[in-house]
């Protein structure tokens, strides 16, 4: 009964996460809202260990491929972190207004 409550535990705390958001950036927002975009980027990294920050870039081209022509504003950037017991994923959620020229 112990180690069946004991695995039970382990494996709960195993996949449980904490969620925590770092930072929020706005720039002011246009009275034209043509249409809404958002974009996305996240990694894994071991204990916090950060190898890189390709996933600023990728969000950016994430969120340019989505408004071809047109001009991006009233953007919204969120960075958050996930935590699961030794393993952080973050992410960032880019959301803006494509407005056509």
């Amino acid at each position: 009964m112990f180690k069946k409550a004991l695995l039970l535990a382990i494996a709960a705390a195993s996949l449980s996460g904490c969620v925590g958001l770092n930072t929020v950036s706005l720039t002011s927002v246009p009275a034209q809202r043509d249409q809404a975009v958002t974009a996305s980027a996240s990694d894994w990294n071991f204990i916090g260990i950060n190898f890189n920050n390709d996933i600023v870039d990728e969000a950016v081209t994430n969120l340019k491929q989505q408004c071809t022509g047109g001009k991006i504003e009233g953007v919204m950037t969120k960075h958050q972190t996930t935590g699961y017991v030794l393993f952080f994923k973050r992410e960032i959620i880019a959301t803006g207004y494509c407005n056509k020229a």
